[in-house]
C-alpha cells in the first residue's frame, strides 16, 4: 500500500513530465474534465437535452464517479505531495487550498442533492469550475501565479495606495460639491461610490452623478488619471514578475538538466562496484561513491561555477573536499556526493513488518557513512533512517543537539527539521534492533563494536547496557558473525582480478562516555529497542582505495544480510 500511495504522489504531483504510469492518468482526467464541461454545455440546449439526455446523465454519472475517487487517493496521498499535509489536519489544510476546494465544489456537490433539495442548475452551475482543474497542467498559469505570487506585496503596496488617494479624493469631492448639488451628494458614501464607480466604467450607472463645479471637475480628471494608474501600475508589476518567472523557469530547465547530467555520471561509475560485491549468489548494487568536480568538468562539459550552483539545487547532492593522496597533509580535491533523501532531515524508509533498523545520524559530518548506508538500502529490506542535514540551534542549552552521538527524543526548541527527525527516531519500538553507523574506530580496528559497556570490557557483558534482555544473544551472535566475514574476505574486480583482504573486529575500545543524552541510550531509554553502535575506521575503510573500501562493505553486507528477514 505504500509503494501505491507513492506512486499516486507522483501521478497526482500535477507535472506532465513526471513519466508515472506513462501519464495515462494525467491525460485521463484532463480528457474527462473536457468530457464533463462539455456535457454541461450541450444539456443548455432544450432539443438535445431531449433527444440524448439519457445519454448525458451517464456521462454525468461517470465523470463524477471517478473524479469522487481521484479526489479521495489526492486527499489520501497529500501528505507525500507535501509533508505540510500529514495528518488529519494537514489534509484539510489541503481541502482549504485553491484547488482542493476546486476539487470538492464540483465533485462532492453531486452528493449534496441525495440529502438536500438543491435546484439541479445550481450544481450544473458548480460543476462547471471542474474546468479550472485544467489550470493544473497549464504551464502559463504556473508562470502567472509565480508572477502575481511574486509581485504580491508590491501589488499589495501599491493598491494601498491608490484607495488612499482616492478616499482622499472622494472626501474632498462631497465637500465642493454637496452645496451645488446637495440632493445628489447629500453623504460622503455617495462621492466615494462615484470615484470608485469610475474606476471599472460605472456598467450600471448607478454613479451617474458627474460633478458640476469647477474644483469637483478638476477632482474628477484626477481620478480619471488613478483609474489608469490602477491598472498601468499593477500591469507593470505582473509584466515584470511574469518575466522573472519565465528566466526563474528556463533556469530551473537548465539546472534540471545539468543534475540529470549528474545522475547519469553516477549511475554510469557502479558496474566495477557491483562485481566488487558479488559473491557469487547475490547481486548487488552500488552507487557511486563520488564524482570529483575535475571528472563533471571534462565529463559533463560543466564548469566549476556551473557545477556548484546545479549540487546547491539538488536535494541529494553535496560537496566534499578530500584528498587524492592520503600522504598529502591537506585536502587537494573537491568531489560531489550523492545521498539518500527523501526527507528534509534526510531519508527514512520505514516498515512496521521489519525488526532491524540502520540508523545513520552522521552522514552530514561523517567521511563515506552516505555512501556505506545508501549500499546497504539498495541492497537490504530492513529499515532505514538518516541524518544527512546539519541542525542549529537545536535541542540543548549547551547546543549538544548538533553532534551526531547526541540525542534528546523528548525535547522539542521549534527547530521542525530537528523535530521530524526526532520524530522518526521514535517510530522505534521494543523489539526491534538498531545498528547504528559511524566513523572512527580506534584501538587499531577496522571495525568496533560496542553496546554501552565502558572501554576496555571483554567479552560479552551486558550490565548496565542499552541492550534487550532478549537480545544479548541477538548481539553476540552478530559480533561473532562480523569476526568470522572479516576475517578473510575476497572481492572481484571487473579486471577479474581477486583481492583478498583481512579487517580487524573490536569491542568497546572508544572512550567515548555514553549519557543519557547520547543517541544509543536515549533511543534506549525512549522506546526500549536494543542499539548497536558499529564504527569503522576512517583511515582504514572509509577513505580507503576501492577494492579494499567495497570489501569492507561487503563485509557489512554479508553480516546484516543475514539479520534482515
Amino acid at each position: 500500500m505504500h509503494k501505491l500511495k507513492q506512486q499516486l504522489a507522483r501521478v497526482f504531483d500535477d507535472d506532465l513530465k513526471t513519466w508515472q504510469w506513462k501519464n495515462i492518468v494525467d491525460w485521463t482526467i484532463i480528457g474527462l474534465i473536457v468530457v464533463s464541461t462539455v456535457e454541461v454545455f450541450l444539456s443548455t440546449f432544450d432539443g438535445i437535452n431531449q433527444r440524448y439526455g439519457a445519454w448525458l446523465g451517464a456521462v454525468d454519472l461517470l465523470t463524477t464517479a471517478v473524479f469522487t475517487v481521484e479526489v479521495a487517493l489526492r486527499i489520501w496521498c497529500a501528505d507525500l505531495i507535501d509533508p505540510k499535509y500529514k495528518g488529519f489536519w494537514g489534509r484539510v489544510r489541503y481541502c482549504c487550498t485553491f484547488y482542493g476546494l476546486i476539487d470538492l465544489v464540483s465533485t462532492y456537490s453531486f452528493y449534496v442533492a441525495l440529502f438536500f433539495p438543491v435546484p439541479y442548475m445550481a450544481l450544473k452551475v458548480l460543476r462547471v469550475f471542474r474546468l479550472l482543474r485544467v489550470f493544473r497542467y497549464m504551464k502559463s498559469f504556473r508562470l502567472l501565479s509565480k508572477a502575481f505570487g511574486s509581485k504580491k506585496s508590491e501589488l499589495w503596496v501599491s493598491l494601498q495606495f491608490l484607495c488612499i488617494v482616492t478616499l482622499i479624493l472622494s472626501f474632498l469631492l462631497f465637500f465642493v460639491e454637496h452645496q451645488a448639488q446637495p440632493e445628489v451628494y447629500d453623504n460622503g458614501w455617495r462621492s466615494v461610490v462615484w470615484a470608485f464607480a469610475q474606476y471599472i466604467g460605472d456598467p450600471g450607472s448607478f454613479a451617474d452623478t458627474p460633478p458640476i463645479t469647477f474644483w469637483g471637475r478638476v477632482i474628477a480628471v484626477l481620478v480619471g488619471v488613478l483609474g489608469i494608474a490602477i491598472f498601468a501600475v499593477p500591469a507593470g508589476l505582473v509584466g515584470s514578475g511574469f518575466i522573472e518567472a519565465v528566466e526563474d523557469e528556463r533556469k530551473e530547465e537548465e539546472l534540471e538538466r545539468r543534475r540529470d547530467l549528474i545522475y547519469q555520471r553516477f549511475a554510469a561509475n557502479y558496474s566495477e562496484k557491483k562485481a566488487l560485491l558479488s559473491d557469487g549468489q547475490h547481486q548487488r548494487s552500488a552507487p557511486a561513491r563520488y564524482l570529483s568536480t575535475d571528472y563533471l568538468r571534462s565529463i559533463c562539459l560543466l564548469s566549476e561555477s556551473e557545477i556548484l550552483e546545479t549540487v546547491r539545487s539538488a536535494p541529494d547532492l553535496r560537496m566534499r573536499s578530500m584528498k587524492s593522496d592520503e600522504n598529502l597533509r591537506v585536502n587537494d580535491m573537491m568531489v560531489v556526493e550523492r545521498y539518500l533523501a527523501g526527507e528534509d532531515y534526510g531519508f527514512c524508509r520505514w516498515n512496521d513488518d521489519e525488526r532491524l533498523v540502520v540508523l545513520n545520524p552522521a552522514g552530514a559530518t561523517e567521511y563515506a557513512l552516505s555512501h556505506v548506508v545508501a549500499t546497504l538500502a539498495q541492497n537490504l529490506t530492513c529499515n532505514i533512517i538518516t541524518r544527512e542535514r546539519r541542525f542549529y540551534g537545536a535541542a540543548s542549552e549547551d547546543g549538544i543537539m548538533a553532534s551526531p552521538f547526541y540525542a534528546d527524543l523528548e525535547a522539542s526548541d521549534g527547530n521542525k527539521m530537528f523535530e521530524r527527525y526526532v520524530g522518526a527516531l521514535r517510530r522505534i519500538r521494543r523489539g526491534q534492533r538498531v545498528l547504528c553507523l559511524m566513523s572512527g574506530a580506534s584501538g587499531g580496528a577496522d571495525f568496533e563494536v560496542e553496546w554501552g559497556m565502558p572501554m576496555g570490557t571483554e567479552g560479552y557483558r551486558f550490565e548496565g547496557a542499552h541492550v534487550a534482555d532478549g537480545d544479548r544473544a541477538w548481539v553476540q551472535d552478530f559480533c561473532e558473525r562480523l569476526k568470522a566475514n572479516a576475517s578473510e574476505i575476497t572481492v572481484h574486480a571487473a579486471s577479474r582480478k581477486d583481492f583478498t583482504f583481512n579487517f580487524s573486529v573490536k569491542t568497546h575500545s572508544k572512550g567515548l562516555g555514553i549519557g543519557e543524552k547520547h543517541i544509543a541510550r536515549a533511543i534506549y531509554n525512549h522506546t526500549g529497542a536494543t542499539v548497536v553502535m558499529v564504527y569503522l575506521n576512517v583511515l582504514s575503510i572509509l577513505k580507503a582505495h576501492d577494492e579494499r573500501y567495497y570489501a569492507a562493505l561487503k563485509v557489512l553486507l554479508d553480516t546484516i544480510s543475514f539479520f534482515s528477514f
